[in-house]
């Protein structure tokens, strides 16, 4: 990596603006294809929007999020204004840091009358005298330097100089002092994601993980449960999302799990079966489970939320069978879940993995590095050279970069192409314990329409896209023992609504929010358990290593570790998992039962034939489910909510290949990659797939991503 400001080399094969996830594995992809890249980035940070920060550098870039003006306009138009353009991604930032209700002791410092006597004084004057008042409140022996780093914090939220922490700060408890004096005690313990995700065990980007031999730089933590809230019964309730949950399941009758079982063998090879699905090809994925395998309720939940759902809530058949594939090719790789989990944070470990593959084969590269213009030769319509804060200019044949770091007109073409708008709502919350018991690495998923955004208002709004949460554990190396996060997100249709409103209702099913009626209950000081009682979540899930120069032999092996080390040339394969599916499907089936055979092979009447019984609206369908007990449940004392900090991403492109009303405007020169925004999707395929077709409309007859040599045998001589 460069640790100078200038370069002796200044022409390169391709240039790559920003260390975003995308961004890095095209950068490795063309340092192994032999190409000379220059990687640059303006933030002081891997991973641009899929980054991951400690709590004090959370707290630093909420902040600066929130302050940042809009672009100026008055800029000539090759100018890169990066932070500005950052900036407007985002919005509704709001920092909140819940006092502790279960203390009976809490004292509270009233800082209204200070307030009201600084209103014509300085921020810096304000900040000073606040911060006086709070710590002559706070009474505690030789303070330490985190205690007087939360009280200056406090100081500077009351006084409004922080624009992230909107929240009323007129008066503070000794709680909340505690609390912010914790966080930044532990700051580095702490790795939050701004765009969480997951890995399928099988999905596009383990494969290259493996094959590539990137994945040897990183580990993993197996998801443990999938949870979905039945609107109905008012309950988070565990889903059986494979073979061994279908035969545990209380949730399901015996006829509900032989028609799981029936669809499940089915769509391990749905692809050899298209006369089942053809005329379903293009219609709601929904409609074809309903119609075609008359899955009830509590299955057709299973089958399009816990295990179907890729974040797309309009999905077509075919592509609810793709993912019901995938996630059945997953199971049983790595142990009972699809899904991988990266440690150390997910987005910045994967982008710095890559970046290393990068490096090895020469790629230079320079964060915190100030870019100042971009050169285009309009004529021929092809992007020339990049001008830094230094004002070195720096070529390439070829320019990627996102949309943050294009100049003012490159920008305005892009903007005058988006019709319809999209954004998602995030959440980040800390939490004291596990809001589901035993569990501590989970998502969970509430199903469009079945919350009350708005309880006791008229008209009432409901949630009008699936609402995603996944609780993070210490055992996942981004947060203390004690502490659990549970990332919220959901896709917004509008920039209007603020993150808080569109995602509370579904954070109070899982938590007790303080000060807040409608959340669940805490438990009193008399019956609270100490936070270190709760599970320890580093021993709750199996920890993976990606190395795939494990012996087959070795991958045969049951480990009776605690946490065994398994690497990703443990394959399973396919046919295997289908004689298992049968073989399940057959036992249950042995089974004695008064109800109707399911039939051997499901009739599939015309999407077009008349509406029946069965044919709901799905959010119908989860406030009519009937009751019942899952796996388990939301545990009786409810965590209770230390921080929050709710923002909106806009994840808006161009969805038409010409300008609308703007057809004067400058095409975007050819040899220029504008990359997509990070999606609302719970995996990284989209990001990946995207990055292979770069590079192979780059590197035209070129491997995408070869193994690395293996140092050992290269020094042997092998």
């Amino acid at each position: 990596m460069a640790d100078t400001d200038s370069l002796d080399t200044t022409v390169f094969d391709a240039i790559i603006l920003g260390t975003g996830f995308t961004q890095t594995i095209v950068a490795a992809a063309l340092s192994r294809a032999g190409k000379t890249v220059l990687h640059l980035d303006e933030n002081d940070y891997y991973g641009g929007e899929s980054g991951a920060f400690g709590f004090r550098d959370l707290l630093t870039w909420a902040d600066k999020i929130a302050s940042s003006s809009v672009e100026d306009t008055s800029v000539p138009a090759d100018k890169i204004q990066f932070e500005k353009l950052v900036a407007r991604a985002y919005s509704h930032v709001d920092i909140q840091l819940y006092r502790d209700s279960a203390k009976t002791n809490d004292t509270v410092i009233d800082l209204a009358s200070v307030l009201a006597s600084l209103k014509t004084a300085s921020v810096e004057d304000r900040v000073k005298a606040i911060e006086a008042h709070i710590a002559a409140s706070y009474t505690t022996t030789d303070p330490s330097k985190e205690a007087k780093e939360a009280i200056q914090t406090l100081a500077s939220w009351a006084a409004s100089s922080s624009a992230a922490a909107s929240a009323d700060y007129s008066s503070i408890s000794v709680s909340q002092i505690q609390a912010l004096q914790e966080l930044f005690q532990t700051t580095r313990k702490y790795n939050f994601d701004l765009s969480p995700k997951l890995l399928y065990s099988r999905g596009p980007l383990t494969n290259l993980l493996i094959s590539s031999g990137i994945g040897k730089y990183l580990e993993f933590k197996l998801l443990e449960r999938t949870a979905v809230y039945e609107a109905l019964t008012d309950k988070v309730e565990m889903m059986p999302t494979s073979k061994e949950d279908v035969f545990v399941s209380k949730a399901l009758s015996l006829k509900e799990k032989r028609l799981l079982m029936k669809f499940l063998q089915f769509a391990v090879d749905y692809e050899n079966q298209k006369e089942v699905w053809r005329d379903y090809r293009d219609a709601p994925f929904t409609q074809f489970v309903q119609r075609a395998y008359g899955l009830t309720d509590k299955v057709l939940t299973a089958v399009v939320y816990a295990i179907g759902f890729d974040g797309n809530d309009e999905a077509t058949t075919a592509d609810g069978l793709k993912s019901v594939k995938v996630y059945l090719q997953s199971l049983g790789r790595y142990g009972n879940s699809a899904y991988l989990c990266p440690l150390y944070g997910v987005g910045s470990e994967l982008a710095q993995a890559f970046c290393r593959v990068s490096a090895v084969y020469g790629g230079i590269y320079m964060l915190q590095h100030g870019l100042d213009k971009h050169n285009v030769d309009k004529e021929a319509n092809q992007w020339r050279s990049l001008v830094d804060h230094n004002g070195q200019t720096l070529q390439a044949g070829q320019l990627i970069c996102t949309r943050e770091y294009l100049s003012k007109d490159m920008d305005a073409y892009l903007e005058a192409r988006i019709l319809n708008r999209s954004y998602v709502s995030h959440c980040i919350l800390v939490t004291d314990r596990s809001a589901f018991g035993d569990t501590t690495l989970c998502k969970t998923l509430f199903p469009m329409g079945s919350l009350i955004l708005n309880p006791g208002e008229t008209p009432v709004r409901k949630n009008e896209h699936t609402i995603s949460v996944l609780q993070m554990c210490g055992g996942t190396m981004s947060c203390p023992n004690d502490r659990f996060i549970l990332y919220v997100w959901a896709e917004s249709d509008t920039p209007d609504g603020t993150a808080k409103e569109e995602l509370t209702a579904a954070i109070r099913k899982l938590v007790h929010i303080p000060g807040d009626a409608l959340s669940l209950q805490a438990p009193s000081a008399s019956t609270q358990e100490p936070s270190a009682s709760a599970p320890p979540p580093s021993g709750a899930s199996t920890t993976t290593t990606l190395d795939a120069q494990v012996t087959g032999a070795s991958a045969t092996s049951t480990s009776t570790e605690d946490k065994p080390r398994m690497s990703l040339d443990q394959e399973l394969d396919m046919e295997q998992v289908r004689q298992e599916i049968l073989q399940a499907e057959k036992k249950l089936f042995e089974e004695t039962e008064t109800s109707t055979p399911v039939p051997s092979r499901p009739s599939t009447p015309s999407p077009t034939s008349p509406s029946s019984s069965n044919n709901k609206p799905l959010s119908k369908m989860f406030q009519k489910s009937k009751s019942s007990a899952g796996l388990s449940t939301v545990p009786a004392m409810a965590p209770r909510a230390i921080f929050g900090l709710f923002y909106k991403r806009t994840t808006s492109w161009p969805r038409v290949p010409y300008p609308i009303g703007s057809e004067n405007l400058t095409p975007l020169p050819e040899n220029l990659t504008v990359l997509k925004p990070m999606t609302h999707s719970l995996d990284f395929e989209a990001a990946t797939e995207e990055a292979r077709a770069v590079f192979e409309r780059l590197c035209p007859g070129q491997e995408f991503l070869p193994p690395t040599p293996d140092p050992e045998d290269s020094a042997s001589g092998f």
